[in-house]
């Protein structure tokens, strides 16, 4: 977050409350952890497309790919960058950034 240039310290993963909002010099940055969401169905009542469709917002997830159907919708919209964080080691992790 800090590198987006968010001033207030991070929420944690949003597991339970789902989302977490931050604002940046940027515009809104915010956090979705799709964990705990288990069908489509639940994606839809919790509004979770209108972060995606109807915001001007940079939209971070985590856990997205438990949920395919919706991940192949926000992958195709050319918006989307999968980030992936490997560990190497003690301490060592490795960043790989892939444009979807």
């Amino acid at each position: 977050m800090e590198a987006l240039g968010v001033l207030q310290p991070a929420e944690g993963s949003p597991t339970f409350s789902l989302v977490h909002e931050y604002q940046s010099p940027e515009g809104a940055v915010i956090h979705i952890d799709f964990y705990r969401l288990r069908s489509e169905y639940e994606i839809a009542e919790a509004g979770i497309p209108g972060y995606f469709w109807e915001r001007d917002a940079i939209v971070i997830c985590e856990w997205l790919s438990s949920s395919p159907v919706f991940e192949s919708q926000v992958s195709e919209s050319g918006r989307c960058f999968r980030v992936t964080l490997q560990i190497q080691g003690e301490g060592f992790r490795d960043m790989v950034i892939e444009r979807n």
